[in-house]
């Protein structure tokens, strides 16, 4: 893989696997899934970790593209996802598609089995939740994916020890029969993964659910160089030409790797976390966001990575704290996913040898912290399946009119999370 596309780094909250703390991975007032540990593995499954690298290119390329179909349908609001995990939530779903059903998705993905195998998409997620979820790291990342499975639904055995293996997915057994009962621990077990950052997962099952599958990320990281909180003051921020609101500002001096792409209009300024992450500023000029938006993809970015110098600054960034939601049906749709959530066409066979079995709804949940000493967030994903019956050096760039961001995980080359602070005073949707 060339050099560039190795630097492209992933996208924002939610995986799992090897040395984290499985005591306390469960799943309130239910037992594990009574078929998660019968079964013997379907794939033989490497030891190495050395191959995730063969997914980053496209994990990176789909980010970029959902979001660009995001901003279509939410031009005028702030913007935060995590991409990363959408990719592996829709990755892990694949294990149980079949036909029209898999390729529409691989397709959305970006990934082209011509290149690459499915299994060796499969194991490259493997291996990317094995290093996301390393301990001791300073910038914190963890990631998981939960299967929750009605008590009366039997799944195939391939098909649960399959999530296993290669997402380290829990399987637990509910009854939606109850619903309530299943939000609350739903709501519960998402707030402890989440940090308590994202305390209501679900507010609405209905329609006739067998399944229900969640992926959380959850990210903190502290700045290399933290803002002193006694600079901050209150500035205008200009929302739009029509639009100045008041927030609060950060100020400080130093030394950013930083450039001013002269052919997309915008300026980029890359901010080290202490470990391995990264956080990527991009500030349109005045009346360039639009152009920048559609420019953006992973050439863009890794020439970005490639072409930043170190300089000497004075930056002000806004706090901000961003809540947002998504219904990735129509998103999913929108990138070619149409079988998936159509009960007379889905091919999800994979997960029960039936073909009644289709996704009546996908939703994703994100939060993002901009303060003086670093940045925490969090995201989940969640699908339900039913039954159908040019360098320059400015000397001061100030983030004071919508800017995009980005997180990346340097030690995965993975994107983590990006998106776009419209208003950085408007906390929901």
């Amino acid at each position: 893989m060339r050099n560039k596309e190795m630097n492209l780094i992933l996208f924002f909250f939610l995986l799992l696997i090897g040395p984290q703390v499985h005591c306390s991975d469960h799943f309130p007032g239910h037992h594990n899934h009574q078929y998660a540990q019968r079964h013997e593995l379907s794939y033989e499954v490497p030891e190495d970790i050395s191959n995730f690298h063969k997914i980053v290119s496209s994990n990176t390329d789909f980010a970029f593209r959902l979001y660009k179909q995001i901003v279509t349908n939410t031009t005028a609001q702030n913007v935060f996802f995590s991409p990363l995990s959408i990719s592996a939530a829709f990755s892990l779903l694949t294990l149980g598609a079949k036909g029209e059903t898999l390729n529409q998705i691989n397709k959305a993905l970006v990934f082209n089995l011509s290149e690459i195998e499915e299994k060796e998409i499969h194991d490259g997620f493997r291996q990317l939740i094995q290093v996301l979820n390393r301990p001791h790291k300073q910038a914190q990342v963890s990631i998981g994916n939960a299967l929750l499975i009605s008590d009366s639904f039997e799944v195939s055995s391939t098909f649960l020890e399959d999530v296993k293996t290669w997402y380290k997915a829990k399987a637990f057994s509910v009854n939606f029969g109850n619903p309530t009962l299943v939000k609350k621990q739903i709501n519960a077990y998402v707030k402890r993964k989440t940090h308590g950052k994202i305390p209501h997962a679900y507010e609405d099952l209905g329609g006739n659910s067998v399944m229900v599958i969640l992926n959380y990320i959850y990210f903190k990281g502290s700045w290399e160089m933290p803002f002193d909180p006694a600079s901050t003051r209150e500035e205008d921020f200009f929302v739009d030409s029509a639009t100045t609101i008041k927030v609060n500002m950060m100020f400080q001096t130093g030394g950013y790797r930083v450039l001013h792409d002269e052919r997309l209009s915008c300026s980029v300024v890359q901010m080290p976390y202490k470990g391995d992450a990264t956080a990527w500023f991009i500030l349109p000029d005045d009346g360039k966001l639009n152009d920048v938006e559609a420019s953006l993809g992973k050439e863009t970015f890794s020439n970005w990575m490639t072409t930043v110098r170190q300089i000497y600054i004075e930056l002000y960034i806004p706090k901000c704290s961003i809540t947002t939601s998504y219904d990735l049906k129509q998103l999913m749709q929108g990138l070619g996913v149409i079988d998936a959530f159509n009960g007379a066409a889905a091919d999800l066979s994979g997960i029960d040898g039936g073909r009644n079995l289709f996704v009546s709804q996908a939703t994703h949940k994100a939060i993002l912290n901009i303060q003086e000493n670093g940045t925490e967030a969090a995201a989940l994903t969640r699908i339900k399946i039913d039954i159908a019956s040019g360098l320059s050096h400015p000397p001061t760039i100030r983030f004071n009119r919508p800017f995009l961001m980005a997180i990346t995980d340097n030690s995965t080359q993975s994107m983590v999370s990006m998106g776009k602070i419209v208003n950085p005073n408007n906390s929901g949707i």
